[in-house]
């Protein structure tokens, strides 16, 4: 494994934490990373980042010890392989609904025999200290996010791909998916059952567990509850969040 806060995290047994990263700027990525997280997530779905932003945020991640991750756009073996070549430690898979579409991502990140990587890996084999091509296919960790009805109702069988590394619940798209009327709130009782029946199918598989959340009020949570990944808040929120106490603050003194 890349001797990353995220891995040593997990080999002590603890929660590993993390924060998605969609302001596409090196700059900005680097006072994240300066901060108190084990790994970042570079959001290529919903953040505003492009391939050439995203390679100079990697590049930013890995003055420091964190991991670095990304969200994909898509199930797209073209960008999983460019993300991976750029030197993405770990990918997490949005919208995968059935095995066969998992099965498809895990392929995509795997050196043939496993799976259908093309090799090539550019900045990859740079941050590592031994032959990436016979190390990569065992470092190179693959999330699946389950955030629909479907997806849910077939996480046993996501579970079960060969070489899957681990589940990924996305509460806001679940709630929609779902039909509940209080989003991604983890204490309503229908996405807190749909939370713990991907727990468990993930624990019976021995693959490990992530989740996002935007409210700090939650994190304590499911840091308890015993997930291996817990994400709070993006770069966008911090920022949008220290603006507007700043400008309240600014009002109040004028």
């Amino acid at each position: 494994m890349f001797n990353t806060r995220l891995f040593r995290q997990w080999e002590a047994g603890k929660t590993a934490t993390n924060s998605f990263l969609c302001i596409p700027h090196a700059w900005v990525t680097e006072v994240m990373s300066r901060q108190d997280w084990d790994s970042l997530t570079l959001d290529m779905q919903h953040g505003l980042l492009d391939y050439t932003s995203a390679l100079a945020m990697l590049q930013a991640i890995s003055t420091s010890d964190k991991t670095a991750l990304v969200r994909l756009r898509w199930n797209d073996p073209s960008h999983i392989m460019q993300m991976l070549d750029a030197g993405a430690e770990g990918l997490i898979c949005p919208s995968l609904e059935t095995a066969a579409e998992t099965a498809a991502f895990v392929k995509a990140c795997r050196y043939p025999p496993e799976g259908i990587r093309s090799f090539g890996p550019m900045r990859a084999q740079l941050r590592s200290d031994q032959d990436y091509r016979e190390t990569a296919n065992r470092r190179v960790l693959t999330f699946a996010m389950i955030e629909t009805r479907e997806a849910l109702r077939q996480v046993a069988e996501i579970a079960a791909v060969p070489g899957l590394d681990g589940l990924f619940i996305g509460p806001y798209d679940l709630s929609i998916s779902l039909g509940l009327e209080r989003l991604a709130d983890i204490h309503y009782p229908p996405l807190r059952e749909a939370i713990e029946a991907v727990r468990t199918v993930a624990q019976s598989h021995d693959l490990r567990t992530g989740i996002f959340t935007g409210k700090a009020a939650f994190v304590t949570e499911l840091m308890d509850w015993g997930f291996d990944l817990v994400c709070f808040g993006t770069d966008q929120q911090f920022l949008q969040a220290g603006v507007v106490e700043g400008a309240a603050t600014f009002r109040q003194k004028h």
